[in-house]
């Protein structure tokens, strides 16, 4: 075994490390391969910068440029075992895979690359799928850290198999958008022990489940999320407000509550202070997409922001579909904010100038209008 074999192999060992990545990468420069080492750096620097600051877009576009022309090399010995896949950190850690034929590919392809975030998706759909007991089975699956059922359609088995399944001790993000998800099934899993590791996760375009999550949230003590997407969920202003009171939500970092966009309801949040409401101590991405919280919102956020002077960690900020108007535009230029991204997209009340003037306001973000 050569010292670059012994090197991936320690990348497979400590998935979590970056220290064995940059020594990989030291060790590709010193012989002959400066732009996998390059990529490699500047994937890595892309995750520890402050996230979607300028300097994480700087390096994120820094090694989209070196993969370009290099993504057939680099990826040649796992094609033929996923559908999809993504590099992350230098390495394909995000893949997706077929179910049916992920328990024949797995042992080959965990041993090739650091994967820990895997994407199920069906691309075949003749007759009644098969049973998913044998991808749930699969004992890979204990080095994931997030897994994304947003796509795999509607099976009958797979909730109790995943809430069953012994290998997710690692798992901290679990993506159920678009599922039917049963609220007797999903407050066992939040309440239980199953995914113990678990802090990110995706309820989006289960509209069903607002009642349930008001009710079940609250009692969730021993869980601490820190990425919930809650987005095209029907809540009332009461239940979305237990929600958010939820202690198990106190120390969420992005939180994404995108209203449905031609329900004819006003979003929950509009009657609400989103000041005194919202979990702001360590809130750094906000989704607030046609919540309909207008100019009053706009001015709640910004007065929470100047009670928490230096320390208000808010920076990816998005108000599309609004009603947001020219005063929202000045109390957001006046506010002591720092954002890297603001959507301002579908307030039709904002002219160019006022959206010319927010870029201005905020130099170091990406401006969506």
């Amino acid at each position: 075994m050569n010292d670059g074999e012994a090197l991936r192999r320690a990348i497979l060992a400590l998935p979590e490390d970056d220290t064995p990545r940059l020594i990989f990468a030291d060790w590709l420069q010193e012989n002959n391969q400066p732009e996998r080492a390059e990529f490699i750096r500047a994937q890595v620097e892309a995750v520890r910068a402050e996230p979607f600051s300028p300097q994480a877009r700087a390096a994120a576009a820094t090694a989209e440029k070196l993969l370009e022309g290099r993504r057939g090399e680099w990826t040649r010995h796992i094609r033929e075992r996923v559908e999809r896949w993504e590099f992350r950190r230098g390495f394909i850690e995000h893949v997706v895979v077929d179910p049916d034929r992920f328990p024949a590919a797995a042992e080959q392809l965990f041993a090739a690359e650091p994967v820990r975030s895997l994407q199920v998706e069906r691309f075949v759909s003749m007759g009644t799928p098969p049973s998913l007991a044998p991808f749930f089975n699969t004992v890979q699956l204990q080095h994931l850290a997030s897994l994304d059922l947003s796509q795999l359609g509607q099976p009958a088995d797979h909730f109790d198999l995943l809430s069953a399944c012994p290998h997710f001790g690692k798992l901290t993000d679990l993506n159920l958008s678009e599922n039917a998800v049963p609220p007797s099934w999903l407050r066992t899993l939040l309440t239980g022990p199953s995914l113990p590791a678990l802090m990110g996760l995706d309820l989006s375009h289960a509209a069903h489940l607002g009642p349930s999550l008001a009710n079940m949230l609250p009692q969730v003590t021993h869980r601490r999320f820190t990425r919930l997407n809650l987005g095209h969920i029907m809540f009332s202003s009461d239940q979305i407000k237990k929600v958010l009171e939820s202690q198990c939500v106190q120390e969420v970092e992005e939180l994404r509550l995108a209203w449905i966009i031609g329900s004819g309801r006003p979003g929950p949040l509009t009657h609400l202070n989103l000041g005194w409401v919202l979990p702001w101590e360590r809130l750094r991405l906000l989704d607030l997409t046609g919540q309909g919280v207008s100019n009053s919102g706009v001015r709640e956020i910004v007065d929470e922001a100047a009670r928490r002077p230096g320390t208000f960690p808010l920076r990816w900020l998005g108000l599309a579909n609004n009603d947001i108007g020219p005063d929202s535009v000045r109390t957001l230029i006046d506010s002591s904010l720092t954002l890297f991204y603001l959507d301002v997209r579908n307030n039709f009340d904002l002219s160019l100038s006022d959206k010319a003037a927010l870029q201005r306001r905020f130099p170091e973000a990406v401006v969506v209008s």
